[in-house]
């Protein structure tokens, strides 16, 4: 049996969580996932309604696929999606990531918790043009050997256990500025529906296996420094 998508996003989630508030210095963090109903109850109001000073970052999650818990691990990207991601990477580069767990089976996952960002990785949306990724086809399967996301070309991975405060120029060079909620509203109300207005529906992709870390500013008077 192996580990499921969801399962990997609550567990990986609250780990990456906890790094954010504590290593990165963001105590006000707090994670942010719409379902399809919290979709059609809020969307876009809830992002449009956070101060402007609140800034977010996106992961999107994805499980690895086959049966074998070794290297290469391998997971799916889907075009439409992959899209959608690299758009509104142009707004914040070092903000929208695919996080990419490496536990297909559970006993792997129980073993490491509750450490188990030592073997997760980010991969930047921001330099993977979806034309050159994808090459007309509709999904593409990137492989994952240590520090490497094998795709064509190939693109670094950065181990989340090791990306600490000081660490933050490497993978997340521009990260710590975030999208501004304004713009991600933007590109959220732009995209969340498919096809014509007669008959549009609300666009899949844009909740399936996304999280959304929300970052309001501390109150003046309380922000500590951290080394």
């Amino acid at each position: 049996m192996r580990v499921s998508e969801k399962s990997l996003e609550l567990n990986v989630g609250a780990e990456l969580l906890g790094v954010i508030r504590n290593t990165w210095g963001m105590p006000k963090a707090y994670l942010r996932g719409l379902t399809q109903k919290e979709e059609q109850a809020e969307g876009v109001d809830f992002f449009a309604q956070l101060s402007p000073s609140a800034r977010l970052f996106a992961f999107q999650f994805k499980a690895p696929q086959g049966r074998v818990e070794a290297d290469p691990y391998r997971y799916k990207l889907v075009s439409e999606q992959h899209d959608l991601l690299f758009t509104l990477a142009q707004t914040a580069p070092g903000a929208v990531f695919y996080v990419l767990p490496r536990y297909l089976q559970p006993g792997k996952l129980q073993q490491d918790v509750p450490n188990l960002l030592q073997d997760t990785w980010l991969l930047a949306v921001a330099p993977m043009p979806t034309p050159v990724i994808f090459a007309g086809q509709q999904t593409k399967v990137v492989r994952c050997v240590g520090a490497r996301a094998i795709i064509n070309p190939e693109f670094a991975l950065q181990n989340l256990a090791q990306l600490n405060h000081e660490q933050r120029g490497g993978v997340l060079a521009a990260a710590f500025d975030g999208i501004p909620a304004k713009s991600f509203a933007v590109w959220y109300e732009r995209h969340r529906w498919l096809g014509r207005a007669e008959r549009r529906r609300q666009n899949p992709w844009l909740v399936r296996g996304l999280r959304v870390v929300v970052v309001e500013p501390e109150p003046r008077g309380r922000r500590t420094s951290r080394s």
